[in-house]
């Protein structure tokens, strides 16, 4: 008489799961003057990538470290010191790629947590942070505009590395 849907069974949602352990995406926007979100959390030992764009009317950097120095220029010390980052930046049509170790080269060392964008880019920065670096760090743009650092004008903010959940 009337036919069932007997023995159809749906075996899709194993995959999802899988995917969503692979690496965190953390979105950030830089406006004038300011990140959102302006608290950023990244797990130790876990691939993680912070895509940017920067929605505001001037260049923006975002840099991270711990204690901002006493002229307001730059960190005393650099997050991703000795740890490999890889740069994308998406800006006017074409693809900038480019890879920094952080070891090394004293000279490079404080442009390796700098990633900085003009009005309308986008990019993204990866990272593997070890569980050496958990702890909470400022995150801030250096840029100046009218002579006034971006940092002082509010934009700044905090990015807190966890600690690894399988440890």
């Amino acid at each position: 008489m009337a036919c069932g849907a007997d023995g159809q069974q749906s075996e899709s949602s194993e995959a999802t799961d899988a995917a969503s352990e692979s690496a965190d995406t953390v979105e950030v926007t830089m406006k004038d003057f300011a990140y959102q979100p302006s608290s950023i959390s990244v797990p130790a030992g876990k691939e993680v990538t912070l895509q940017f764009t920067n929605t505001g009317s001037v260049e923006h950097y975002f840099v991270v470290g711990d204690t901002v120095t006493s002229n307001t220029d730059g960190f005393q010390q650099n997050l991703f010191s000795g740890v490999s980052i890889e740069k994308n930046k998406q800006t006017e049509g074409h693809e900038e790629e480019e890879e920094e170790h952080g070891e090394g080269e004293e000279e490079e060392e404080h442009h390796a947590n700098e990633f900085e964008l003009p009005p309308g880019g986008s990019g993204s920065i990866t990272f593997t942070l070890p569980s050496s670096k958990t702890g909470t760090y400022t995150i801030a743009c250096f840029e100046t505009t009218g002579n006034e650092k971006h940092y002082d004008m509010g934009m700044k903010g905090t990015l807190t590395v966890t600690a690894s959940a399988e440890n």
